[in-house]
């Protein structure tokens, strides 16, 4: 097997999470294990839900070093050789070589569990979604996507070379054939399998590239497909990271969903802001939330790093308050990962009729800095053209 490893690592903990009413006295929260009469507010921070559960440690982890032989899970790994990039959810047409769940083979490997995964959930795949016949989980949980297979890299520690995950689809291929399995197929497919194996595994290691990592419903766990390219995959250039822009990117979208109305704002920090502060001016009484909340605050902790994100509910709308953002933490990202810190918060609304408050948001920065953004909503065509969503920039620092 060969082996890379991620040179940081990332202490994540989702911690205290306290309740308050209008006089912002104690509450006892709900506990998330009930069931959900109304959506709730969801807070991820680099891909990872902030739970107001009790604090979880990994006290084995320690900014900024590596402990080998914890933060990773299994991975299955699959490749494909028709040179394409597909988006996150597989193509169904595509052939992929590697053995699939629950049989045993040489396509598994190690993924950096504490990777700065992206959240995924729009309307086009439902983090949520459950298999109709056995209620099971299938929705995507956390990924990194890239097209020119660098970022992958980071969150991949231990891989199988390309010759070992065609060598078991080589084997496969031949019982089926020689128990009468589907012959005509399995033959071309084999004479394909041998076509790639004749080109060597110095070529074919220097040529994969693993364009998506992802956690994948209850069966499937983390998965890794690449595909054989036609130019050689460089590794990723950790100089390039450091010419990211100083920047902060918010994005407020209003989506579709079949039961419910939610906006989901983004939060991409990659600058010293220090703080930022988003607000949603929407209605009172057009906000959401299944136990009434006023004030809430999620806590997160990067080993000494602590982030404090606030949530309020009251008549200026949605504010969302992101506190004691710490420089460095910043800057280690982006050398490391190639990219800052990212944020996530799910709200909803009672009514989809929300576009004349949802296109007055509005964001600031505690540090002057370059702020880009804006606010739209699949709810609502632009009136200069129906196919696309409504539309406009936030305002900053108003």
């Amino acid at each position: 097997m060969k082996k890379s490893f991620v040179l940081l690592s990332i202490l994540a903990v989702a911690a205290l999470f306290v309740g308050c009413n209008n006089n912002e006295e104690l509450v006892t929260p709900q506990s998330p294990k009930q069931d959900l009469t109304k959506p709730q507010t969801e807070i991820f921070v680099q891909g990872q839900l902030l739970s107001y559960d009790a604090p979880q440690t990994r006290a084995n982890y320690k900014w900024p070093l590596v402990n080998e032989t914890e933060g990773w899970e299994t991975a299955r790994f699959s490749i494909r050789s028709d040179n394409g990039v597909v988006g996150v959810q597989d193509m169904p047409s595509a052939q992929y070589f590697g053995r699939a769940p629950g049989k045993v083979g040489n396509n598994k490997g190690k993924v950096f569990s504490l990777y700065p995964y992206g959240h995924y959930n729009d309307r086009d795949f439902d983090y949520y979604q459950k298999d109709k016949s056995t209620g099971e989980n299938i929705g995507l949980f956390r990924y990194v996507y890239d097209p020119e297979g660098q970022k992958t890299q980071l969150a991949i520690m231990e891989k199988p070379t390309v010759e070992e995950i065609l060598l078991d689809e080589k084997e496969d291929l031949e019982k089926a054939i020689a128990d009468g399995k589907n012959v005509t197929k399995n033959t071309a497919d084999l004479e394909k399998v041998n076509d790639l194996l004749a080109l060597g595994n110095d070529y074919l290691d220097s040529h994969v590239l693993w364009y998506v990592v992802k956690e994948v419903g209850m069966k499937n766990g983390w998965h890794v497909n690449g595909i054989i390219s036609d130019h050689e995959v460089p590794t990723p250039d950790k100089d390039d990271f450091n010419k990211l822009p100083e920047n902060v990117e918010v994005d407020v979208h209003q989506q579709v969903h079949k039961d419910w109305n939610e906006i989901k704002t983004s939060l991409h920090i990659r600058a010293d802001v220090e703080s930022i502060t988003v607000n949603i001016p929407l209605k009172q009484e057009d906000v959401i939330e299944r136990d009434d909340f006023a004030i809430r605050v999620f806590n997160f902790d990067y080993s000494e790093y602590h982030i404090t994100h606030t949530v309020t509910h009251d008549e200026k709308g949605i504010t969302i308050q992101i506190t004691d953002i710490p420089a460095a933490l910043i800057q280690a990202l982006k050398n490391n990962f190639g990219d800052g810190l990212t944020i996530e918060i799910h709200s909803y609304c009672t009514t989809e009729d929300v576009w004349e408050q949802l296109s007055k948001s509005s964001v600031k920065t505690g540090k002057t800095c370059t702020v880009i953004g804006q606010v739209h909503s699949a709810m609502h065509p632009d009136p200069n053209d129906p196919t696309k969503e409504a539309e406009r920039p936030i305002y900053v620092n108003p």
